[in-house]
């Protein structure tokens, strides 16, 4: 199994960006530690202010994600903090990663971190 990749959308008030990313970082940092996602990258519009994309692959089914992954309780500040800056509702995808040959990472871009 080579897993699944989430990609979220989210959009706020461009002048709540900074508030955004503070009270995401937390919860960037604890997914970025769990055994079963591979990656996880925030990326900005900016051509359309206030609008994040966040991917995730893990090693792992939608159903984990959903079952177990979205319950742990570190979710719960982020979503409280980040709910009411949403000025649309947020947007996700979730594929089936091709893994192996179809996947690379630039080790020079990201290197390894602890």
């Amino acid at each position: 199994m080579a897993g699944i990749s989430v990609h979220g959308t989210i959009t706020i008030d461009p002048k709540n960006k900074d508030t955004f990313l503070a009270a995401l970082k937390p919860t960037f940092d604890a997914i970025k530690a769990e055994p079963l996602n591979l990656f996880f990258e925030i990326s900005y519009d900016e051509k359309n202010a206030g609008v994040f994309k966040l991917i995730e692959s893990w090693n792992c089914t939608s159903e984990y994600i959903m079952s177990t992954q979205l319950q742990k309780d570190y979710y719960k500040p982020y979503h409280a903090a980040v709910e009411p800056l949403l000025i649309k509702p947020f947007e996700v995808q979730v594929f089936n990663r091709l893994g192996g040959e179809w996947a690379s990472v630039n080790a020079a871009v990201y290197p390894a971190s602890s």
